[in-house]
């Protein structure tokens, strides 16, 4: 019995599918009508919340560093939320003596952090922001001129993990999103909700990000991006970004029930967006297995072979060290970053089928 039949539509559904997921779906966003709303320079009352856990160096930086906010203080509440490390408790009211430490001597996870702190925000906007990104300075500003259209219920910032290929990847989705619609993605680096229309989170969600945008849209808001409304954080070693891509990629596939009463066109962004990626080691994976088995009888297919083997290995070389110089070091950082981030997806949509993603969110600085 040949092989060559099956691995044929492997190789063709494989390739068909990362490749949408990859370059098509950007492709469409760009042939959608613009959508726009109203924007404006106002200043409402904001909270920031920040959960915490083990992060003794990061978190007095971050709270240091929002004296820089270009945002009048006297509107600004700050509220950080940490489980069970009092140390870690005592060293933010340190770094920002008039900030709201709510301590919970007890581990509850992330969503029991911000479900707490938002019981004592008061400001029209609250943004909820991770623990180990410093805000750029314009921030604040550049998400609130969006609120003066009633439509918009929240703004999801930018990713800034040092301009990685990765984010600046992501950055041209979102904008493309947003120009024509709804962002399909919210990272908790950066995101800004009415504080009327954020919803109490659950206590047993991973990706907190994921549920609080599926939830805004299903109930009639809309979410755009502002890629001025920012942070930075440093890049992580490969052990680091396999441990923090793999729990991402379970919360997401925890979460595919969210899909449930979201708009049709919504839902196909997301689809093709976020819920893509979990699809899309799979994708990768047919297409080498299917261009390995055809590489004797094609030119084409041997090519195709050479080239996926080539760069999953520069990017395993990258994760492991060894990296060239000049431009060619470059484009193993790509490799290392895609490779890795399918790897850690594959592992963490395993880990979700099998039940062994935990809620409680773990450092891995």
């Amino acid at each position: 019995m040949t092989l060559r039949g099956p691995a044929r539509a492997a190789f063709a559904t494989g390739a068909a599918g990362a490749l949408w997921v990859l370059a098509g779906y950007p492709l469409a966003l760009r042939a959608l009508p613009a959508r726009p709303w109203r924007r404006a320079d106002e200043t409402p009352d904001i909270t920031i919340i920040v959960p915490a856990y083990n992060e003794h160096v990061a978190l007095p930086i971050k709270l240091a560093a929002m004296d820089d906010l270009d945002y009048p203080r006297e509107r600004v509440q700050v509220i950080v939320a940490v489980d069970a490390d009092r140390e870690l408790a005592d060293l933010a009211r340190r770094a920002r003596p008039d900030a709201l430490v709510s301590f919970h001597p007890e581990r509850g996870g992330k969503a029991a952090g911000l479900a707490r702190a938002m019981a004592e925000a008061t400001g029209e906007i609250v943004i909820l922001t991770d623990a180990n990104n410093v805000l750029e300075p314009g921030s604040l500003r550049a998400a609130a001129r969006h609120f003066a259209d009633p439509s918009i219920w929240a703004v999801a910032g930018r990713r800034g993990e040092n301009e990685s290929a990765y984010d600046r990847y992501e950055d041209l989705i979102r904008r493309l999103e947003s120009r024509s619609g709804d962002v399909a993605a919210m990272s908790g680096e950066f995101m800004a909700v009415r504080r009327s229309r954020l919803p109490d989170f659950p206590q047993n969600i991973v990706n907190d990000d994921l549920w609080l945008l599926c939830t805004i849209v299903r109930e009639g808001g809309r979410v755009v991006y502002e890629p001025e409304a920012g942070s930075v954080e440093e890049a992580i070693d490969a052990k680091a970004e396999l441990a923090r891509r793999s729990r991402i990629g379970a919360g997401r596939a925890m979460l595919l029930g969210e899909l449930r009463g979201l708009p049709p066109g919504f839902t196909v962004r997301l689809l093709s967006h976020k819920h893509g990626r979990l699809a899309l080691p799979g994708f990768l994976l047919l297409a080498l297995g299917g261009s390995l088995v055809l590489a004797p009888s094609s030119r084409f297919m041997r090519a195709a072979a050479v080239g996926q083997s080539a760069f999953y290995g520069l990017g395993a070389a990258s994760a492991a060290g060894l990296e060239p110089p000049g431009p060619a070091g470059r484009v193993a950082r790509i490799a290392r970053q895609f490779t890795l981030g399918n790897v850690a997806t594959a592992m963490g949509v395993v880990r979700a089928a099998r039940g062994r993603q935990s809620v409680r969110w773990e450092s891995v600085r």
